[in-house]
């Protein structure tokens, strides 16, 4: 296993904790050892949310306007949440760094409460600084399977995305734009009118799921009872929600590598932007 391997794995066994005041501070104290600056966002407690909300969002390394990289870090009760959320944020704060040391604009936002109806991503939305983020990539389960899927429902065609749903990088990373993915974090940000778009992992057969899925979406009769049937058939369905498989020992450490080199291909895209996928 080489070191950005090892690194993605490491973080993901330090942040995959059942208690969700462990995997917050797991979370803030694996940031303050990899010497980011950050700082929290929180608000008290709400219906269906007693413990209240705590986002923790790193500093921005260069001031200019940039993509947001989101990823949420609550889980459903009583689960380890390894793949609904912990790879993924384990693969955010890989790139962080790697964005980092090449001063590469980026900005990150880790958001407790997507289980509790989006409350984190909901109060970030509220409070952003509108014209420093040009549009938001979602990140949620990222670390199982082999196909990622991109979903914007039409923004993956806007202008900071375009990068994201070129067709040679699908190509070179195994990846395809879907009309459907479940809601995460993304919805606090379409609904505020700010591009965003949701970036997943899956095995490949997932994918034919997915697109079935997208045949319902927008029925004005509402969803089917073959929608839950479909959705059920899934094999990464058993990494979500406290799922059996949604435990460390399932986390695919190549399914996180694929993710991250495919984001930190997009993310440096511009002319005269080189980065190494290897760079520590």
């Amino acid at each position: 296993m080489d070191f950005i391997n090892e690194q993605l794995i490491s973080f993901l066994k330090i942040l995959a904790q059942k208690d969700p005041d462990e995997r917050r501070q797991a979370l803030i104290d694996t940031l303050g050892a990899e010497g980011f600056s950050f700082t929290t966002q929180g608000s008290g407690p709400e219906p269906g949310n007693p413990r209240g909300t705590e986002n923790i969002l790193l500093a921005p390394w260069c001031d200019e306007p940039s993509l947001l990289f989101g990823a949420h870090y609550d889980a459903v009760p009583g689960s380890y949440g390894a793949n609904d959320n912990a790879a993924a944020v384990a693969i955010l704060i890989m790139l962080a760094k790697t964005l980092r040391q090449q001063a590469v604009p980026a900005r990150f936002a880790f958001f407790d409460g997507e289980e509790t109806d989006n409350s984190g991503s909901r109060l970030y939305v509220s409070e952003i600084d509108r014209p420093a983020v040009t549009g938001y990539v979602n990140l949620d389960i990222c670390g199982f399977g082999d196909t990622i899927a991109i979903c914007g429902k039409g923004h993956e065609n806007k202008a900071p995305f375009r990068a994201f749903s070129e067709k040679s990088r699908l190509q070179k990373h195994n990846a395809q734009v879907v009309r459907y993915l479940p809601q995460s974090d993304e919805i606090s940000f379409a609904k505020a009118r700010i591009p965003a778009i949701s970036v997943c992992i899956v095995p490949r057969w997932d994918v034919q799921y997915l697109k079935a899925l997208a045949s319902y979406e927008g029925s004005f009769l509402g969803r089917p009872p073959e929608f839950d049937m479909i959705l059920s058939e899934m094999e990464v369905i058993t990494t979500m929600h406290g799922g059996y498989r949604d435990d460390p020992e399932y986390i695919e450490a190549e399914a996180m590598r694929q993710v991250y080199e495919y984001l930190l291909d997009a993310v440096t895209s511009a002319p005269g932007r080189k980065i190494s996928f290897f760079s520590r």
